[in-house]
């Protein structure tokens, strides 16, 4: 099992990866919040602070937290739709780590809540919105991505977030690191309404992309939830399943194509182990 697990830590590192930001000096970080302060709107200044405050370990966490919740709430407020307010560095958790924010998380909660309110808010908000609540909250991610994709239906993105909540919700995931790597799951969760919900979710979806994100997570999360006992079930044969049916409806898309196969070598693996014990 440990040779299971480290097959797909190292899986996950080389498809999940991204490539590191150079690490900013204390001048430059004068320099770029000096330039918010006039202007803002730059947006690579607070992108390059954003990544600076949730990367740099080396930064007291006090003054790394009240850095992130001012430039996390600006973002929110003023350009819900920005991709930058998607991304992990612009997410808050009340608890859990050391960047760990309670009040922050009340705060952006609170205002994402506002957005998505708005009858004029577009596919990407939402979409921004579901990512900043998809461990908090799996019941409201998933109906913020559903909107979304009635308003873009071809989005993949868009797509592969709703695919990836389903299967969260089915594992009952409550963590996941930077590669997707899962932390945490409720055993509990794994037979709630909303983990049918989203199972019978996965059985009427025709979207490919959907499926075909879904399949992959349930075939790796799901490889390491029940390699490290925090799940009871054998998450292979409805990832097989809800993949083939991704194939079924975009048979000739190499996206979908490529999570199938990742699915594959992750099960060749596992049986392969299975046959040297």
């Amino acid at each position: 099992m440990q040779r299971i697990l480290l097959f797909l830590v190292a899986f996950a590192a080389c498809t999940e990866a991204q490539t590191p930001r150079p690490q900013l000096s204390a001048v430059q970080v004068q320099q770029y919040e000096a330039a918010l302060k006039s202007n803002p709107g730059d947006r690579a200044a607070r992108s390059a602070l954003l990544d600076y405050y949730f990367l740099n370990s080396g930064l007291d966490a006090r003054v790394a937290i009240a850095a992130r919740r001012r430039h996390i709430l600006w973002l929110i407020e003023n350009t819900p739709s920005d991709q930058l307010a998607g991304t992990s560095a612009a997410t808050i958790d009340a608890a859990g780590h050391r960047l760990a924010d309670p009040q922050g998380f009340k705060l952006a909660s609170d205002a994402w809540r506002a957005q998505t309110a708005k009858p004029d808010i577009g596919a990407a908000a939402l979409a921004n919105a579901a990512y900043f609540f998809k461990l908090s909250d799996q019941a409201f991610t998933m109906r913020l991505l559903e909107r979304a994709l009635t308003l873009e239906p071809g989005n993949k993105n868009i797509s592969a977030g709703l695919g990836e909540v389903y299967a969260m919700a089915i594992m009952g995931v409550t963590m996941v690191n930077k590669n997707g790597y899962p932390l945490g799951a409720d055993p509990r969760q794994v037979d709630s309404p909303l983990a049918r919900q989203a199972h019978d979710a996965l059985g009427t979806s025709t979207n490919p992309y959907v499926l075909a994100v879904a399949g992959y997570q349930l075939s790796f999360q799901g490889a390491i939830l029940r390699g490290t006992g925090k799940l009871a079930f054998d998450t292979g044969p409805l990832a097989e399943s809800v993949l083939q049916r991704a194939v079924s409806f975009a048979p000739g898309d190499p996206d979908v194509a490529s999570y199938m196969e990742q699915h594959r070598a992750i099960q060749r693996e596992i049986q392969g182990a299975q046959r040297r014990r």
